[in-house]
Parts: C-alpha cells; structure tokens; sequence
C-alpha cells in the first residue's frame, strides 16, 4: 500500500544526520559491519510504527526507544531525535511526508493530511512485519512448533486465536475440574446412601422394598413408585426424640471410614505420581521461575487493552510489542506448562480422594455427639477442617509444593489414636439403648430422607456441571476443528508459495523440494523434504544456509499471504545475507519477478552481494547507499549512487594507485563470475573456489564472441536486418574493447598477478582502468534504468535467446 521516496534522519540511534533519495525502488544499503546500515532500518521502523523493534523484546529489560532512541550526545534531547518519511500511496497515487520524532513517538505529523494518507499511514503502522531482521528470520523454521504457531499467527494477525483457544481451554479446565468435583460428590452422596441402607447397589425395586418394610411397622402406606424426587419419610409423625439418629446406620458410617483408612490405594498411587511430577519440576529451578511467570502471564494477557501491562502498569511503547513480549515468555515455558498440566491432573484427582475421606469423617460428627464423646466430636471436627484446608492448597502450583512433604507423610492428616478412637465410637454406639420398632423405624426413615435428599442434590449438581463440562468441551473442539481446518486451508496456500520460492532459488539440487506446514491444536509443525529421502523437520539435515533461506521464503510466502496485493514494500535488514553464495543470483530473480511491484529496502555488509543485485537488475544504479564506516560523535559516512568507477577515479585523483587497483581487482572478481554465469562460460573447475581473474576474461571474451555468431546466424535465417545491424554493432563494440584491453595487457596482467600493480604509476593505471570498464559494459545492459547483466536463456548447446533484465536487449540465437 505504501513505498518510499525519500528518508531524513536527525540524531537518531547512531545518525546524525542522513538523507537518501529512494524513489519508490528497491535499494541496497551496503557496508561493513558497525558502520550504522541498521539505523537507517530502525529510522524507518519508528517513523511507521512509533516503536524500534529492536529494542523490545527478550533481552531488552530497561531499554525504550524515549531513553534510546536519540543519539547518545542528544539522549537527553528527544524532541531532537527526528524521522520524516516522503512515502507514496500506490492505491491513491497521493504522496505524503511522514514525520516524528522520539519525544512524542505515539504521534506524528503528516503534510499534507489528506483522509487517504492517513488511511495509508494507519495501515503501515499496523503491520511492523515489513521490516524483518536477519535474527528474526530463522524463528520461522527452528522454533518450537509452539512458538512458530505464535510467531506466524502474530504476523498473519492470527494471534488472537490462541488467545482465545488458551480461553476455551480455561473455561474447559475449570468445568471439568468442577464436574469432576461434583462427580465426586454424588458418589459420596451414594456411598453414604448405601451404607444406611445396608445394600451394595442403588436398584430402585430393592430400595422401595426396604423403605416400605420400615414404613409398614410405623403403619404407613407403601411407596408404589421410588424416584429421586420422592419423599421417603412421607406421613411420620415426630413425637419429640431424635429422628436423626440410627445407631446400626452409624456404627457402619464408622466401618466404612476404618475400611478406607485401612485401603485406600488409588490415593496412595496419586499421591505418589503427584510427588513424582512436583520431583521433576524442582529438579530445575528454571522451570520453576518459567511456571511462576507463565501463570502471571496468561492472568494478564487478556487483559491487555492498550500499550500498558495490566498488572504493573509499567507502559509500554505499543500494545503489540506488550503482546510479542508475553508471547516470547509463553514459549519458553512450554516444558514447564506440560509438567504445570500433570501437576494440576493429579492436585485434582488427590484433592476428590481427600473429599471422599472428608466426607466420611465428617458422617462420624453428629454420632460422636450423640454418644455424649464432646472430645472426639471436637477431633472430628478439627479433622474435617484439616483436611479441608489442604483440599483447598492443591489448587495452586505453588501450595502442592507446600503441600509436597505431609502429603509424603501423611495424606489423610489423621489425628493421633484415631484407630483406638474409632474403636471407642463403635462400642460407645453399639451400647446405645436400643429403640422400640416404631421408633427405630422412624429414625430410619429420616434418616435415610436425609440422605436421600442429599443424593438428589449431588445428582442434580453432577448432572449439570457435566453438561457444563460436554458443552465446553463441544465448545473447544468445535472451535479447534473450525480453526484448523480454516489455517490447514491458509497454511496451505502458505507451504505452496514457500515450496516455490524455496525451489526456484535452490533449483540447481532441490528441484523437487517441498513443504508441509501442520497446524494443530496451539502449534504448527514444519517438515521439508531432504533430496527425495523423506520429510524431517528443518534443522534435522539442512545447512544453516539452508535454513536461512527457508526463512527468507517462509517470510515471503506468509506476508504474500497476509497483504496480498498490498504487498508493496519490505525493508529486509541483513537479510539477504544468509542466501548462500551459489544462489544469491536466483534470490535477486525471485524478487524481481516474483514480486514486481514490490520496494525491497535491503542492507548487507557484502560489496559483491550488492553488485549482484545490481547485475541482476533488482537495484538499479543510483539506488545504492555505501556506508564506509562510523563514528560515535559523527555517525556514519556515506554516500549514494556512486558507483565502483566513480570509486576508483576518487583514489586516482588522490594518487592512491594501491587503492584503487585493490577496488579494480575485487569488483573484476566478482563482476567477471557474475557474467560467466551469465553467459553460461566455461573455467577450469577449482574444488577450492578460487578462480584466476585471467581465466574468466578468456571465458566471457570467447564466450560472447561464439554468442554474436549465433546471433548473426539466427539474424540471417530470419532475414532479421534490424538484429543483423544491431550484432554487427555489438560485434563492433566487442572488437574495440578487447582491442584497448589488449593494448593494456602488460598492466592488465600485473593486476591479474595480484601484488605486481603496486608499482604501477597513475599514468600506467589510469588507462588500465577505462580498458576494464570498456570490456565490462560489453556485458551490461545500456539503459540507466536496468544496468543488469546480460545473460543467456537456455541450456548450453540449446541457447535461445541473449538478453537483459528489462527486456531492452532480447537477441534470437535460435535458426529456422
């Protein structure tokens, strides 16, 4: 949607002041490491966004772009620290100067306003991902599955799917936990139901046999139907005693607590499988600092509404750094989330054990009472509380570990002399008068209403929190099917434009190269193919090289996916770098054919890789920016648009011949490999790469001469007189050069023997000079706007065409 035309740069990181002309193409920054080629990066990053990437994220505590951002001379001056931006809207065709400075980042000036500026601005500055560093670029293909989700739906504005996915999941948590819970309880409830009745199942024509045998000595009705909504106490008639108490009832609800504090294996093994977990995590201290951060940020992240945390307040320079910042920390804590998950699995399954035993002790407290025991009655009570409160500590990560040491010893908190307590509590009861039949049939129908009663509760409760926990469920499944299969659709598209990408600059030995990009439930897998021997993650065989370039096609294909045809600029810092040498030629043709419309603002500390670009005919002339190096009070010194000759003629005119032949040198090596290339010609292989100058300008010279023939004969088959007129100029053209070539062969040979030009005088050198250039532009396209190398199209022995990038020479060497 945006390109630029032209940067201004005032006491900004390490520029003092800068000003390149950039005019809506793609342009190369090149210079040595240090010498502030990122800063020219950072300038742009701010003046869209009001933020530097750069300095936020991990390893950036303490550090702001207000404390920053500003030349360390003028740090305390950031109303001094000023980036103005001339951009152009290709969908209005309006242009516009953007300008802000580090004192009020989160605003901007913009001349002049117009509504279709500031929609373009407002755009621009939601989308930081045009402007990608060589750091970033790998994060795309060796992270973990679960941070490469997170990176690439954050920048294909997807982030909130996890989001919402880590709240589904929450919900889901939280109503299972709770119908887990209440499962618990309704099997209390039964228990206790059991117990009082004597029967080992709920079977309704048994129970109904045994409520109406009891309500037949009180001369009662029978029940001619039993549900849960029935009263089983239906007609009594209290006479002033106790109703709720059966001794026979109570000495078995004292059984039925000796029996489980005698046997209770499946807490045991919990417990044990709880320890185990808590063992792992406090083996490394570091995931347990990563589980305490991770808790405080998944509280805090969807709370998140604007450029502050919303815990600490402590602001921030814009919500989306805020998030990256998080989302980095979720990552790292992957392990420690899984380990957090067993933990939590196990709290809850200790905890509905502890419920249990809870609630049988807690049976045994109106007995006690009722047998006048106030001190037992009293432990009871304590005991119930006990176990209570330890319930309620294994809800939280940290108090399971408080918790870790008396689970170990003893999970039931038991009281002292429990056993021979019990023991008392049984004789006491059994010692218990025993009542007449109508009333002991009365207590035993109230109390069997009692719980009864209880049971219809529990069930109502489990019934609904089940539904609760089956919906979320529905809920988190339906939303995770709809997700994925909406991003395998997208990633698919995705894993097909990187495959492509990835193929074309690679198609000299990975011609068949393919992808597959994987999402499921909050991650995303990535496996390429290996030389047709299977699919394996990235890292698994690939060179580092390799992976770099997966990572510059990766970027490419997601931000065709995110912007579309708004795709119109990339500032790609040091990028372009980790493009292995031997097909650095097929990425400049990649991006100039690939995305045409496309500003690729680019920086990269390699001369030869800049030249490249510029013989590809992916940079032109004039849209090169040479950084020579940098000081701290001075900033960077540079220039832009000259090029090597005008370089060279620099060091002439100061009598540097040294210099200067050390420049002629390294851009022939470089110049005259590209134009080998170019034209398909043969040199002895070297397996050490090092290559004689004086074997490549054997190659081009007959290389370029055997390509006019082919011209000249296709020309004439064809009757072609304006492509005969035009070889026969080139022919004319080849013939002078390497006639003035050959005229400075005695100094053409000292520099091709490398130290041998340092004798050479300015008289000697200077016409070695034009001679090199005379023979060099033989094979570069002649129209200012191109510059590029020449190159054939077709296999040797098969050529069909000799051409330029734009099209300005497009020769037939092809015969009727």
């Amino acid at each position: 949607m945006i390109q630029l035309k032209r940067i201004h740069i005032e006491e900004f990181r390490g520029i003092r002041e800068l000003d390149l002309a950039l005019d809506c193409k793609s342009f190369v920054i090149v210079g040595p490491n240090g010498s502030g080629k990122s800063g020219v990066v950072d300038a742009i990053d701010f003046a869209l966004t009001g933020n530097v990437a750069r300095l936020s994220g991990a390893g950036t505590a303490g550090i702001s772009v207000l404390k920053h951002g500003p030349h360390v001379d003028r740090r305390n001056d950031p109303a001094s620290a000023v980036v103005a931006l001339t951009l152009y809207d290709t969908e209005s065709g309006q242009e516009g100067t953007l300008t802000r400075t580090v004192k009020t980042a989160n605003k901007f000036t913009l001349e002049p306003c117009t509504p279709e500026l500031m929609r373009a601005v407002a755009w621009a500055g939601k989308h930081p991902e045009l402007i990608l560093s060589r750091r970033e670029v790998i994060k795309y293909v060796n992270a973990e599955p679960g941070k490469r989700a997170q990176e690439v739906q954050a920048l294909l504005k997807l982030d909130r799917i996890d989001e919402t996915r880590r709240l589904l999941r929450s919900a889901l948590t939280k109503s299972s936990t709770t119908a887990n819970a209440a499962a618990g309880d309704l099997k209390t409830s039964e228990d206790a139901v059991r117990r009082h009745l004597d029967v080992t199942s709920l079977l309704t024509p048994e129970i109904a046999a045994i409520i109406n045998r009891h309500r037949a000595v009180l001369g009662l009705d029978p029940l001619d139907t039993l549900t849960i909504d029935t009263d089983l106490s239906a007609g009594i008639v209290s006479e002033g005693g106790r109703t709720s108490f059966n001794k026979y009832s109570a000495v078995r609800d004292v059984e039925a607590l000796n029996e489980y504090l005698g046997d209770h294996d499946a807490l045991s093994r919990t417990v044990a499988e709880l320890l185990s977990a808590l063992d792992e995590l406090d083996a490394d201290p570091t995931l347990v600092e990563a589980l305490r951060h991770r808790e405080l940020v998944e509280v805090g992240a969807p709370l998140i509404t604007g450029p502050s945390c919303p815990l600490c307040d402590q602001p921030w320079t814009s919500r989306e750094a805020l998030e990256a910042h998080l989302a980095e920390k979720l990552g790292r804590s992957e392990k420690a989330a899984g380990i957090r998950a067993d933990i939590q699995r196990l709290a809850s399954r200790t905890a509905a054990e502890l419920r249990r035993a809870r609630a049988l002790v807690q049976a045994l407290v109106p007995h006690a009472g009722a047998v006048g025991s106030k001190d037992l009655q009293a432990s009871l009570v304590g005991w119930t509380a006990a176990i209570s409160a330890r319930e309620a500590k294994l809800a939280t990560i940290e108090c399971v570990r408080q918790e870790a040491d008396g689970l170990a010893a003893d999970p039931f908190l038991a009281p002292a002399n429990v056993g021979e307590n019990l023991r008392g509590l049984v004789v006491a009861l059994l010692a218990v008068p025993d009542l007449s039949a109508t009333d002991a049939a009365r207590t035993y129908l109230a109390v069997a209403q009692e719980r009864w009663g209880r049971l219809r509760q529990a069930r109502a409760s489990s019934s609904k929190s089940a539904a609760a926990a089956k919906t979320a469920q529905a809920v988190y499944d339906s939303y995770n099917a709809v997700a994925d299969e909406a991003l395998e659709s997208l990633y698919s598209s995705v894993q097909n434009d990187f495959s492509n990408f990835y193929r074309r600059i690679n198609e000299d030995d990975e011609l068949a190269f393919k992808a597959e990009l994987a999402p499921a439930a909050g991650r995303l897998d990535l496996a390429v193919d290996f030389y047709g021997l299977g699919m394996f993650p990235p890292m698994a065989y690939h060179s580092e090289g390799h992976q770099d370039g997966m990572g510059v096609c990766l970027y490419l294909a997601l931000v065709v996916q995110l912007l579309k045809s708004d795709f119109r600029l990339a500032v790609l810092d040091d990028v372009v770098t980790s493009v292995d040498a031997n097909h650095r030629r097929r990425f400049c043709d990649l991006l100039r054919e690939s995305f045409p419309g496309v500003q690729f603002i680019m920086t990269t500390h390699e001369e030869v890789w800049a030249r490249q670009m510029q013989s590809a005919g992916l940079v032109a002339r004039q849209s090169m920016a040479r950084f020579y190096g940098w000081t701290v009070h001075g900033g960077p010194h540079y220039e832009q648009g000259g090029d090597i000759w005008t370089l060279i003629d620099a060091d002439l005119a100061q009598d540097d011949v040294p210099s200067a032949a050390h420049k002629l040198r390294r851009s022939l090596e470089a110049s005259l490999a590209d134009i080998t290339a170019s034209l398909q010609g043969q040199v002895i292989f070297r397996p050490d790469n090092n290559y004689e100058l004086g074997s490549f300008f054997a190659s081009v010279r007959g290389r370029y001469g055997d390509l006019l023939k082919k011209a000249a004969n296709s020309a004439n088959s064809w009757n072609n007189d304006a492509a005969k007129h035009l070889v026969e100029g080139l022919k004319k053209l080849r013939s002078e050069a390497i006639l003035a070539q050959e005229g400075e062969n005695w100094a053409i040979n000292a520099l091709v023997h490398n130290n041998d030009w340092a004798t050479l005088s300015k008289a000697d050198f200077s016409p070695v000079v034009s001679a090199c250039k005379q023979f060099v532009d033989l094979f570069k396209c002649s129209s200012a706007g191109c510059g590029s190398w020449i190159y054939v199209v077709g296999a040797p022995g098969k050529e069909e065409s000799l051409r330029c990038a734009c099209g300005s020479l497009n020769l037939n060497l092809r015969c009727k």
